[in-house]
């Protein structure tokens, strides 16, 4: 009997043996065939992607011959006033060099200032610099450029940092920092066609020591000399590839010549919320109602264009007029005296009209107003089913975030960088009414990613009062 239990255990353990062998043998089959299909798909994928380079690389190579010889010559003439630039450039010993043409919107003649200024040609002695300023395509109105562009002559800086027009995001975006310029017109035909700016003027010979002296009145009469060259020159091509219908759609710009340059003004009530705590909704809601009619009310004067309410909070835009010189075309301006006003009014009006709500509760809800500068864009958003109006763009949403994170416990305006620079254009004087903000709700708020790259001002409302009550006897700017 033993024996024979002998026999059975070995058996047992012939067959479990065998039967572990099977599964792991049949485990290794699987995972091979799932290894075999993923590498399969690998192979397909990657048999794809290579289909679709060999697509693009051939789509390369025939870009030329399957173009317009429209496209073709403004491609040619392109390349033309880039050498253009380049040879200007180290004529003058200047390190860097830019060439611009006037972009108007597409809803408006060229009779309107122009909406920025589109890079045509650029030289700069690092190439990487170079391709980086071309991808920026524009640079505002407000600018240097848009400075010389209104005035028609030639301007020159050799402090450009400290300059009010400058725009120290672009050298972010370039990674070049320009310490002089000379800006100089472009005329054709009697008439204005384009700007060149220069850059940097270096010691002769030498493209990397910077002349502590930067450019003087010799240089403006070196540069009149080379712009008015025997064959006509740079304004002459400038002008042939302004005048052509694709000079747009050759220097990629679609969409961007939709595009304003604008004022972004953000009202939010703060601690709203205890309206609903001590009133019915439908009366809380009434307070806030004749809130925004107020704003409204407010701000209508300033040509403002109200962009939407949201609960408490009311987003504004601000647009440049004809001349970017007024002080009544300035939306950054017209934007702080409005919220200058709103502020100075808010006790009172809470006093006038929300005499409902207990005095205790009617302070607790304080103003707080935001105001940012830049490039934007209006344009309807939803399903084709139902669209509604909107405004986009880097400075909406830094309006948005500078609001949730300001004091809570104060009346407060606080203004971007970009916002300063307007006011200091219209009048140095308004930077006496700015201070560094730094009483931020969350310290690490000024690093988030949409207000990081900009400094924050509080403005002090008094002084901008003074200029609202000067800019209502002045014409509305349209």
């Amino acid at each position: 009997m033993s024996e024979w239990i002998e026999w059975a255990k070995l058996g047992a353990g012939v067959l479990g043996a065998g039967f572990v062998a099977t599964l792991a043998k049949l485990y290794h089959q699987r995972i091979l065939a799932g290894k075999d299909t993923e590498l399969r798909i690998k192979e397909a994928e990657l048999a794809r992607v290579r289909a679709d380079l060999a697509k693009s690389e051939q789509r390369l190579r025939h870009a030329d011959q399957d173009a317009s010889p429209e496209a073709r010559d403004l491609a040619r003439l392109r390349e033309q006033l880039t050498e253009r630039v380049e040879r200007v450039a180290r004529a003058m010993d200047a390190q860097a060099a830019s060439l611009y043409v006037p972009i108007y919107p597409a809803r408006e003649d060229e009779g309107e200032f122009p909406r920025g200024f589109a890079f045509v040609a650029v030289y700069n002695a690092d190439a990487a610099a170079a391709a980086a300023i071309l991808r920026m395509k524009l640079v505002e109105a407000w600018t240097i450029v848009g400075e010389c562009w209104s005035k028609g002559v030639a301007i020159g800086d050799n402090r450009l940092q400290a300059n009010a027009r400058h725009v120290a995001s672009y050298d972010q975006q370039s990674g070049f920092t320009p310490v002089h310029t000379l800006v100089a017109p472009l005329h054709a035909r009697h008439r204005q066609v384009g700007v060149i700016q220069l850059f940097n003027k270096t010691v002769a010979g030498s493209q990397d020591v910077i002349d502590p002296e930067g450019f003087d009145a010799e240089d403006r009469r070196r540069l009149s000399e080379l712009l008015e060259d025997g064959d006509g020159g740079l304004a002459a091509k400038a002008d042939a590839f302004l005048s052509h219908r694709d000079c747009a759609r050759a220097l990629g710009l679609q969409g961007e010549i939709d595009l304003e340059n604008a004022a972004v003004l953000y009202v939010d009530l703060t601690r709203s919320s205890s309206l609903f705590d001590e009133l019915p909704l439908v009366d809380a809601t009434r307070l806030i109602g004749r809130f925004t009619e107020h704003v409204y009310q407010r701000i209508g004067p300033y040509s403002a264009v109200i962009e939407r309410f949201s609960g408490d909070g009311t987003l504004a835009r601000f647009h440049y007029g004809g001349n970017h010189d007024s002080a009544v075309a300035s939306p950054a301006l017209r934007a702080v005296c409005a919220a200058a006003e709103l502020l100075a009014d808010f006790r009172d009006f809470k006093r006038l009209h929300w005499k409902s709500l207990a005095a205790e509760a009617a302070d607790a809800v304080r103003l707080r107003v935001s105001i940012t500068l830049g490039p934007l864009i209006s344009t309807n958003i939803g399903p084709r089913q139902f669209q509604v109006p909107t405004v986009m763009g880097p400075c909406v949403n830094r309006a948005a975030k500078l609001i949730a994170h300001a004091p809570r416990d104060r009346d407060v305006l606080l203004v971007d960088d970009n916002v300063r620079k307007a006011l200091l254009q219209a009048d140095r004087g308004h930077a006496a009414a700015l201070r560094d903000f730094a009483d931020w709700s969350d310290p690490q708020a000024a690093q988030s990613a949409s207000l990081r790259g900009h400094r924050y001002y509080e403005v002090g409302i008094d002084p901008f009062r003074l200029a609202a009550a000067q800019l209502r006897l002045q014409p509305r700017a349209h």
